[in-house]
């Protein structure tokens, strides 16, 4: 397991959510907690109005952070591993070993994702000995993203027990699909299944012939391939 490999599997074992509700919940209980004190001190307390005031004001900025600090650690609960699936991604963290799959292809056929479904891109890709593997997954889209994916030949690292998707590396040339299609229907699901890195049970040029059937339209997003340059 490389030090990139290893980061990756901590993310997943310990997610950072993008963003936290924590300090917008905490002032709108901290507003209304430090108002209320503010009526009761000034009902209850002698002296100068402003140590009034300071007081209420402590009282509201005190309930916004403990409110805010309680919402935030329940917001990264949310994202975080059921107990068996951090038991795995420990297991690997200990291991410190991967499954790496490589592949060696001859074309690729990008299904684009469907955001309705959460489903994300797919990609069929025809391989040298003239079968084809279904490859399915979002570290795919973000392979290709940074240039990674589609190529010649690649390897995709896994964590051992907990087959979480650790790398995608390119080890040959540059491959743009031959086709970008339109999402796939719920019959094709059920005929070629969604199981990542199975055979499918539909040839090569079939495959071609149903995305060309099958375009991605303006409303689906953009038909252009989004690899980087070498």
């Amino acid at each position: 397991m490389s030090a990139e490999e290893r980061t990756a599997l901590e993310g997943h074992l310990n997610p950072g959510p993008a963003g936290t509700p924590g300090r917008l919940m905490g002032l709108f209980m901290g507003v209304p907690i430090g108002f209320t004190a503010l009526v009761v001190l000034n009902l209850s307390l002698p002296g100068p109005p402003f140590l009034r005031v300071l007081l209420a004001v402590a009282v509201g900025a005190g309930a916004a952070w403990l409110f805010g600090r309680w919402m935030a650690a329940r917001h990264r609960e949310m994202f975080r591993p059921a107990p068996q699936v951090e038991d795995v991604l420990r297991k690997d963290l200990a291991d410190g070993r991967v499954v790496v799959r490589r592949y060696e292809a001859e074309a690729v056929v990008k299904v684009a994702a469907d955001r309705s479904r959460f489903v994300s891109a797919t990609y069929f890709v025809k391989l040298a000995d003239g079968s084809v593997a279904l490859l399915v997954g979002p570290h795919l889209e973000e392979a290709e993203f940074r240039g990674e994916f589609p190529s010649t030949a690649f390897e995709i690292a896994s964590g051992e027990a907990s087959h979480y998707v650790l790398s995608v590396k390119k080890t040959g040339d540059r491959l743009a699909p031959v086709k970008t299609r339109a999402p796939l229907s719920d019959a094709e699901w059920e005929e070629i299944g969604d199981d990542d890195d199975e055979g499918v049970p539909l040839g090569w040029a079939e495959i071609v012939e149903r995305a060309a059937r099958n375009p991605l339209t303006p409303a689906q997003g953009p038909s252009e391939d989004p690899i980087r340059p070498k």
